[in-house]
């Protein structure tokens, strides 16, 4: 048995996107097994762990885990497992209750635990959040997709996947966001730059973006930004280094109010300031086109 990248395991909300995650999986080279009910999993893992080829090197498993009778013994066997030298990796895919009420109205399917004794959705989601905290707690990945794209969670995958022996790489997101629009969920860090002065207001720039560089040389003509893009980067700077060594990833939000002028310089600014220093950047302007 080969072990150069793990067997992914992907779990977590009912309508949180597994079946989306499994297809991005089988485009980046993954044998992908859907909804494996997790009776049938034991079973399957054990055969695994036997004849493990390398035909199967990259494989991942969709895991449908509700009941809790169920859930109870899942810690003792995926940590035996793992002792035995499987190579084991779960990723669990979150959602705000409020983005898997909507995705369910827009569907207008029902909730699994709906079915159940009559819950009403609101009530199924939360039983479900609270059968599978356990799950999430043992997750090596947690991907919040309430206000992820497809493209965006490729992203997420390609950058936090480990495979074919490459050492893991530390993945610095910076990502521009209006206030008026919400912050983006999952973001380690949030920098307000509404305190800038705003582009917005000078007839020339308010059609155009901060991606421009007029706009960029703009806001540079005053001393706050100057001193806050030095201030910024020396903290960061300390704050990134000592994160790459306990994670593999950390995501930066910066947002202004609308999400078009002042936060996509600053993170232009900063995206490029690490892109130098070496760090791997995935850069995204959520609300430039709002």
């Amino acid at each position: 048995m080969t072990t150069s990248s793990p067997i992914l395991i992907i779990t977590g909300y009912s309508g949180s996107g597994k079946t989306t995650i499994s297809k991005i999986l089988e485009d980046m080279g993954y044998f992908c097994i859907d909804n494996l009910p997790l009776p049938l999993f034991h079973q399957f893992m054990e055969i695994i762990a036997k004849t493990r080829s390398e035909e199967l090197e990259k494989l991942a498993m969709v895991v449908d885990i509700r009941e809790r009778r169920l859930i109870q013994g899942f810690p003792d066997f995926y940590n035996g497992l793992r002792e035995k030298g499987l190579p084991l990796s779960i990723i669990f895919l979150d959602a705000t209750r409020e983005a898997l009420i909507l995705r369910y109205k827009r569907t207008r399917r029902p909730h699994p635990l709906s079915l159940e004794d009559g819950k009403t959705l609101e009530e199924a989601i939360d039983e479900e959040r609270a059968v599978l905290e356990p799950l999430k707690a043992l997750s090596s990945l947690v991907i919040n997709t309430s206000d992820k794209t497809p493209e965006q969670l490729k992203v997420i995958l390609q950058n936090n996947l480990v495979i074919e022996n490459q050492e893991a790489t530390f993945y610095l997101t910076v990502e521009s966001f209006g206030f008026t629009h919400g912050i983006p969920e999952g973001s380690d860090l949030v920098l307000d730059v509404r305190f800038l002065p705003n582009p917005y207001y000078i007839d020339q720039f308010k059609s155009r973006t901060g991606k421009e560089k007029e706009v960029r040389d703009f806001l540079f003509t005053f001393p706050e930004m100057w001193e806050f893009m030095e201030k910024t980067t020396a903290y960061l700077g300390y704050l990134v280094e000592k994160s790459r060594k306990e994670r593999f990833y950390l995501t930066l939000a910066v947002g202004c109010t609308g999400g078009r002028h002042r936060s996509v310089v600053v993170a232009e600014e900063l995206a490029e300031h690490f892109r130098q220093k070496g760090y791997k950047i995935h850069l995204i302007h959520r609300d430039i086109t709002k």
